[in-house]
């Protein structure tokens, strides 16, 4: 994991990169996303042709929109290997598009989970919560500026 420093405000770059696009800055929101790892993404499809800096933000918050309902359900019938299991999820997905504060979270819940310490984790589970949603408006606000112009 890099250790870059993690920005704090939303920085949407519209600098034009080499082929002339527009809105192809790296961008991120401190504790929410890491600019190094949002421009890896970047890395992957230059040109911004194939969408996949948006593909891979629509397909993560697809994944909160079905993980998230289950963590809040196992929360509230004490079920440590559920809480474990979705943290473990997340923790994975949110670090690879550059989510670390919540990939660090999720980390601490699943242990506390997996040695069934759920009164421990709650504090742990509500932040996963708030920086889910952080981390969505981030995500939102980012594709939005990927977006070629008239396509939103």
């Amino acid at each position: 994991m890099s250790s870059a420093p993690v920005l704090r405000s939303m920085s949407l770059s519209a600098q034009p990169t080499p082929d002339g696009n527009a809105g192809q800055g790296v961008a991120a929101s401190p504790g929410v996303l890491n600019a190094d790892a949002i421009r890896r993404l970047r890395e992957l499809d230059p040109t911004g042709e194939s969408h996949l800096l948006t593909r891979v933000f629509q397909a993560f918050e697809t994944s909160l929109n079905r993980l998230l309902p289950q963590l809040e359900q196992a929360r509230h019938t004490a079920d440590a290997a559920g809480v474990r299991l979705v943290a473990h999820t997340l923790k994975s997905s949110s670090a690879t598009i550059g989510a670390v504060q919540l990939s660090r979270v999720c980390a601490e819940v699943e242990v506390m989970a997996q040695e069934s310490r759920l009164d421990a984790a709650a504090t742990g589970i509500e932040q996963i919560l708030s920086e889910a949603q952080a981390v969505r408006e981030a995500l939102r606000k980012l594709t939005a500026a990927d977006l070629p112009a008239g396509a939103a």
